[in-house]
């Protein structure tokens, strides 16, 4: 049906995000790496994470295709959905971590249905092992679909933007993405495997929130 089309080939391009490769998958992130210089609130040093991501939630602007929002100043440009999810893996510095991401997507639509995104206004919060947060901006992201495998991939910029704890102050920068092939695993809760990868600024004197 047409709205099961939609659903399969809209939601391939709404879990582009985060929070969303072809990043060093086979790299370990457990442990700090070696500093590569020093900041005012701390040494900057290699930033890795392995993310297992997946979609909590969608909040529409109405029809598919028909309708767009800015959804109550959320999103800096007319947007057809804000989308929620959640997230757990490894990064250093951090050691296991959880966490949420949320950003607003934009799709470019024909005819015969949505052919490809965008993603803006991208907001996440991440929890290290200590309990301390980061907070994090990322986006503006882009999709598109490798013509070789077939797999739709995502990527976008991320910063750091403070945290409480271990974390207070962080400031850093860099990339993350992620790829996935099966749109109806998605669909009935399939987690997609992301990573991010770029530096990070703390200073390594500050408590832990525990």
């Amino acid at each position: 049906s047409m709205r099961n089309r939609f659903g399969v080939v809209g939601l391939s391009v709404l879990f582009v995000g985060a929070c969303q490769q072809s990043g060093p998958a086979s790299e370990s992130v457990v442990g700090p790496s070696a500093p590569s210089s020093v900041t005012a609130i701390g040494v900057e040093q290699p930033w890795r994470a392995m993310l297992t991501w997946k979609v909590t939630g969608i909040r529409w602007a109405g029809v598919p295709g028909q309708a767009t929002s800015l959804f109550d100043g959320r999103c800096s440009v007319p947007s057809d959905y804000v989308i929620d999810a959640r997230f757990e893996g490894q990064a250093t510095h951090a050691g296991r971590v959880t966490g949420t991401t949320s950003h607003c997507s934009q799709i470019t639509w024909s005819p015969q249905g949505p052919v490809g995104s965008a993603y803006t206004d991208g907001r996440g919060a991440l929890v290290s092992a200590n309990g301390s947060k980061i907070y994090l901006r990322y986006g503006p992201g882009t999709t598109g679909v490798d013509v070789k495998t077939g797999e739709l991939w995502f990527r976008d910029p991320f910063t750091f933007e403070g945290g409480t704890g271990h974390f207070a102050d962080a400031s850093g920068s860099g990339e993350e993405g992620g790829t996935f092939t099966d749109f109806n695993a998605i669909l009935t809760g399939a987690p997609v495997q992301m990573w991010m990868e770029g530096t990070i600024a703390y200073n390594p004197s500050n408590r832990s929130s525990r």
